[in-house]
């Protein structure tokens, strides 16, 4: 059962148009595509109602209540989007002001959006349009339609607070107008937003309350998928840790196995294949989650073979047989069902999420966790064996399943496939036995971190004993005092850090003579700057022994020298205070100090730096390096994340399409350097859209920051990275960690705060 916010807009819709407030007439033609509707042949429903289409009249309720009928259909398709977006602005078209008309269009145009991956637009929508759905009064099912849609909008948006408001008006609304159907739905959304929360008894109430109504409803196939939404719901609660209190089990609350026995049965009496799919695995993740591992394979097995029909449920349940597989220390067996899985899922993995109102969810909880169990199995056999040889084909193997997720993580943040370059391995393998370099990847597990390390002979495997849970909150420790300028707290959480993540590769990393590390961060790690994490034996921060340098990905670096002679630089800059934005009165002295450093320069600054002034100034030259000096953000909607302009935003789509390649320009820009971004506070996935900067941009590497650094030192820093630069025996991993040695023996600016932030994303050569 997909893991995603219930709406009142395909099951309840068409049941209000046939029983709504308004008497509507219906033809033959109506009924039978509601017929065809409620078996699921929705592409028999949509024919039967394009035909009554066709025959109604102009403005008719009739006319009206059929296109809504047509765009919930071709919504249900799934791949029909615009064509239900068509649907529903001709109805809007077509309402003639009726409040109810149009209350209830835009209700299901706001769902439609967030379906389609606009929340924002969605949101917009919603919030313009609440005036008018008030005056429905708190007794209009419309208005509880539209509440229940906003709510799902503000809970995508993380907005759960907001969320719960309308939720419960709409739990009020539905029990007064004696809807049971819309109570349960926001019920469930209630539970939901308050599992997100955290808030145990909240959720316990919502969830036991939606599923006494539910047992009062007829026997129907509609209830059996109630039955397993909500029993999943509870499962899932029972197995997070937040939600165990002090005195008793969740399981003790609410009993999940008579909720899948219940959805059992409905489901052996309807005959319906995917619903005794989805049963059997269910109860086999409940088995699954009591340790009763060989009860749960024989479901999850059960639940494989009604599934061959159904790739999204027969991935989900060869994953879950892996697991079972894995608890029982058959690592051959887990090794092979992660494998299929893997088979499985590779084929459908963008369509998992389309459709979905919570996209971002369905990547974390239904498709991060599948890499991140294959390479699980692989590091595991890689320890357990003592053979040369086969633990370099395990780790060999980890590390491209491990590739294969940074790839997906980034395409899944930007919603699109943005992940041109695929640069073949082996060929980078060759290039670091040349260039005294090692590449370090951290793999987060629950109970271990595994350090992977890339060397000349090689790949090494060290397993650290710390969990994924202590190692995250000393991350977050760490970087809340490191941005404390005034305070030097944020050492202890370095020193430790250092410990765990490399003082087990130093011998590895001295034997070598490396002195450039190229770091793959790991989940919340992207956070935070490596360069601040400090080694109390030899005193000293880990930039200052290696120049570092950072990628989302190693395949996805495109590793290539910059020549040195004749760089052509075009550098944009904001100086002044502009759309609310204060003003950064360093970068006048910034951009005039990298002036003079190159010979062949283009200055855009304040006004001159528009959208048009960049877009013509990289149509006219093929400009290695373009340096931009302004504010920027990076946000964990990639649609939120831009570079201030003076009158307007670069947003990382524009970004994308100033730098694509053209008639006019063939080559790559080599690097792009933003002088005064910042990601939000600790988010994990703004960071990965800074980290995914160079590749959004197509070019081969970034320079930017984590967060905003005071204007002064920002300016003395990249200036002084510029100055380095000119040197052509430095990379430039090396000239960053030289401007950074500078700055940190100025009294002013020797607090981490004002140098680690900086990170050489992408090719460090």
């Amino acid at each position: 059962m997909p893991r995603v916010i219930i709406t009142s807009l395909l099951y309840y819709s068409l049941m209000f148009l046939s029983n709504g407030v308004a008497a509507i007439s219906t033809t033959n033609l109506l009924q039978q595509g509601q017929d065809f509707y409620q078996r699921g042949d929705f592409a028999q429903a949509i024919d039967s109602w394009q035909i009554a289409l066709d025959k109604t009249q102009q403005g008719s309720k009739e006319r009206f209540n059929t296109l809504i009928r047509l765009a919930v259909a071709y919504q249900k398709v799934g791949n029909s989007y615009s064509i239900a977006y068509n649907l529903l602005n001709q109805a809007v078209a077509e309402s003639h002001g009726t409040a109810a008309r149009q209350v209830l269009i835009y209700s299901y145009l706001g769902d439609l959006l967030l379906v389609m991956q606009s929340p924002d637009a969605a949101k917009k929508l919603f919030e313009e349009q609440l005036p008018l759905a008030r005056t429905l009064g708190n007794s209009s099912r419309i208005l509880a339609t539209f509440l229940n849609n906003f709510g799902n909008v503000l809970s995508v948006d993380q907005e759960y607070t907001e969320a719960l408001k309308l939720y419960q008006q709409v739990a009020d609304i539905a029990e007064g107008i004696d809807d049971t159907a819309l109570q349960i739905q926001a019920l469930s959304n209630q539970a939901r937003a308050h599992f997100k929360l955290g808030a145990l008894e909240p959720s316990t109430a919502m969830l036991k309350k939606a599923l006494s109504l539910v047992y009062q409803q007829p026997d129907s196939h509609d209830k059996a998928f109630e039955l397993l939404s909500l029993g999943e719901l509870a499962l899932r609660f029972q197995n997070n840790s937040q939600f165990i209190s002090n005195d008793s089990q969740f399981t003790i609350k609410i009993q999940t196995y008579p909720i899948f026995m219940d959805a059992l049965r409905l489901a052996k009496q309807y005959q319906a294949t995917r619903l005794l799919s989805y049963t059997k695995g269910l109860l086999g993740q409940l088995y699954e989650s009591q340790q009763r591992y060989p009860d749960a394979l024989l479901l999850t097995r059960e639940a494989k073979f009604f599934a061959q029909a159904f790739p999204d449920l027969l991935y989900l349940w060869e994953w879950q047989q892996a697991r079972l597989l894995l608890a029982l220390k058959d690592l051959d067996g887990a090794l092979a069902a992660y494998q299929r899985t893997i088979v499985y899922l590779q084929p459908i993995r963008r369509e998992l999420s389309v459709g979905q109102r919570d996209r971002q969810a369905v990547f974390y909880e239904r498709i991060r966790p599948v890499y991140y169990g294959f390479a699980d199995v692989l590091l595991q056999q890689a320890q357990a064996t003592s053979s040369p040889p086969q633990k370099a084909k395990w780790l060999n193997q980890a590390r491209d399943i491990i590739e294969q997720l940074k790839a997906a993580e980034l395409e899944n943040y930007f919603q699109k496939d943005c992940v041109s370059v695929q640069t073949p391995i082996a060929l980078l393998d060759n290039l670091i036995r040349q260039k005294n370099t090692a590449v370090f990847y951290p793999v987060l597990l629950s109970d271990r971190a595994e350090l992977l390390l890339s060397l000349p002979d090689g790949i090494h495997q060290i397993v650290i004993p710390v969990s994924y849970d202590i190692l995250k909150e000393t991350v977050l420790e760490f970087r809340r005092n490191l941005q404390r300028t005034v305070k030097g707290s944020f050492i202890n959480q370095a020193k430790q850090l250092y410990q765990w993540l490399i003082a087990p590769l130093m011998a590895k990393l001295v034997a070598h003579n490396i002195n450039t590390l190229v770091i793959v961060p790991d989940s919340f790690l992207r956070t935070i700057p490596m360069a601040a994490l400090y080694d109390a034996q030899e005193k000293q921060f880990l930039y200052q022994r290696f120049a570092l340098a950072t990628t989302p990905g190693l395949t996805l670096t495109e590793p290539q020298a910059l020549e040195r002679h004749q760089v052509k630089i075009l550098l944009n800059g904001l100086s002044e205070g502009v759309q609310g934005f204060p003003p950064l009165p360093s970068v006048i002295q910034e951009i005039n100090t990298i002036n003079k450093a190159f010979t062949q320069s283009t200055v855009l600054i304040d006004k001159a730096f528009s959208l048009n002034g960049i877009h013509e100034s990289l149509q006219r030259t093929p400009y290695q390096i373009v340096h931009i000096s302004s504010h920027g953000q990076f946000d964990r909607n990639p649609k939120e994340s831009f570079l201030l302009t003076y009158g307007d935003k670069l947003t990382m789509d524009r970004l994308e399409k100033l730098f694509q390649l053209s008639e006019l320009r063939s080559e790559k820009v080599e690097l792009l350097t933003l002088s005064a971004c910042q990601t939000a506070v600790g988010d994990e996935r703004a960071a990965l859209g800074l980290a995914g900067v160079a590749i959004k941009a197509g070019v081969r590497s970034a320079l930017a920051s984590l967060w905003f650094v005071d204007d002064e030192a920002t300016s003395q820093l990249i200036a002084e990275f510029y100055q380095q630069l000119q040197n052509p025996a430095l990379s430039k991993a090396q000239a960053l960690q030289n401007a950074q040695k500078k700055l940190a023996k100025k009294r002013k600016f020797r607090h981490p705060a004002y140098w680690a932030p900086f990170l050489l994303i992408g090719n460090w050569l």
